[in-house]
């Protein structure tokens, strides 16, 4: 029985200090983009480029906020193993997603940078 209670309360420790990294590194990414938004000014085209990235920056974070919370809640080894495969299994695919996303920007900005005087 305590080695049941050590194992969840090792993985709600785990979940906390995971969360607590992704709310650290969200600050540095709110910083970053709030400067490349300063910088794009000059660049208008290519705006549409950085309000994506920073979107799906954003998103990375709440997928990444879930997974810390789900994975405080891991009972045992198995359970722990199952979300990690589950949130990479996700990562992926929305990687992917946003890869695709990233690349149609990509040529939508080019077309207009080309156009423009």
């Amino acid at each position: 029985m305590e080695k049941e209670e050590d194992q969840r309360q090792f993985f709600k420790d785990l979940g906390a200090t995971a969360e607590q990294t992704v709310e650290e590194v969200r600050g540095v990414e709110e910083d970053y983009f709030a400067g490349l938004q300063n910088m794009l000014i000059a660049f208008p085209w290519v705006a549409d480029i950085a309000a994506r990235m920073q979107s799906y920056a954003d998103q990375n974070f709440v997928d990444a906020l879930a997974f810390s919370r789900e994975l405080s809640q891991a009972k045992d080894i198995q359970d722990f193993t199952r979300i990690n495969v589950e949130f990479a299994q996700r990562s992926f695919k929305s990687i992917f997603e946003q890869a695709k996303d990233f690349l149609e920007a990509c040529t939508d900005s080019a077309a207009k940078a080309i156009r423009s005087p």
